[in-house]
């Protein structure tokens, strides 16, 4: 039984679903719910930089695995497969970053929550500039 291939266009709409929850869904769901007991200034002083930390990591380790998995593809008999499930991967590490941001929200970090949302959008704005190579390499010319 052949499957059908995911497709480059239909893994673009949901990276930009990520990317649009990532960047609009979450900071509004963290401007609406209040929590009663945010988390003390120390426990922020430290978790705030830490996650910042954690989210730099993230997104060099993006990096690292999309050019991973764009090498494996190229090497495919059928490339375009693994190159949409390489672009919603990489979509969702750069979600990640909002998904901390949303976390020091909630506890009362806006402004490194806020932060962190930014790191998504250039995350997403990185992914889009390079998206010229998943297309590349998904039609074969990748080599």
């Amino acid at each position: 039984m052949k499957t059908k291939q995911l497709s480059l266009s239909t893994a673009r709409w949901i990276a930009l679903a990520m990317y649009f929850c990532g960047l609009v869904v979450y900071p509004v769901i963290g401007a609406v719910v209040r929590l009663p007991n945010p988390t003390s200034a120390e426990t922020l002083r430290v978790l705030g930089p830490v996650l910042l930390g954690v989210g730099v990591v993230d997104y060099i380790m993006s990096l690292a695995i999309e050019g991973m998995a764009l090498a494996q593809a190229r090497k495919a008999a059928s490339p375009r497969g693994n190159v949409a499930r390489t672009a919603i991967v990489t979509g969702a590490f750069g979600e990640s970053l909002a998904v901390f941001g949303l976390i020091l929200t909630f506890l009362g970090a806006r402004s490194w929550g806020t932060l962190l949302y930014g790191l998504c959008f250039v995350h997403g704005v990185h992914l889009m500039l390079r998206w010229p190579n998943f297309e590349q390499v998904a039609a074969g010319d990748g080599m």
